[in-house]
């Protein structure tokens, strides 16, 4: 699903009458223990004091009918303690803070204890500017 401030954000760059702030250059991928909103909110991400971090998304496909895929796994650190249940993964345009610009469910939610590292695997993340019906 894409936020409201992406779309608007692609469609303002494409159409070249809202050119500020332009399309990013890079995303980061993150994880969210609640569902995030159109808007932007309900985001809910593990504290980094757990070793919780975005990852920078720099392994994805060119598209193919409007769709990007992950062309290698997504691997976060290592848990240093628990994350909680995390259902939805979160694309945000900066490490730290930005703003989110797409999110999703992840098909298994997954409890994420110490010692654990989540990776979504190839293939599996699956991108598009359009969201659905």
């Amino acid at each position: 699903m894409n936020t409201t401030h992406f779309l608007n954000r692609v469609a303002g760059n494409l159409f070249r009458t809202a050119t500020s702030p332009a399309i990013p250059t890079e995303y980061y991928i993150g994880l969210s223990t609640t569902e995030p909103t159109m808007s932007g909110t309900n985001v809910s991400e593990p504290s980094a004091s757990a070793g919780y971090g975005r990852v920078l998304l720099d392994s994805l496909s060119a598209p193919t009918n409007g769709v990007v895929t992950n062309t290698a796994n997504i691997n976060f650190e290592e848990s240093t303690a628990s994350w909680g249940t995390v259902t939805h993964f979160v694309i945000y345009d900066a490490e730290i803070d930005g703003n989110l610009l797409m999110y999703g469910a992840l098909s298994t939610p997954r409890v994420v204890e110490a010692a654990t590292v989540m990776t979504i695997r190839q293939d599996y993340l699956r991108l598009s500017a359009q969201n659905p019906a």
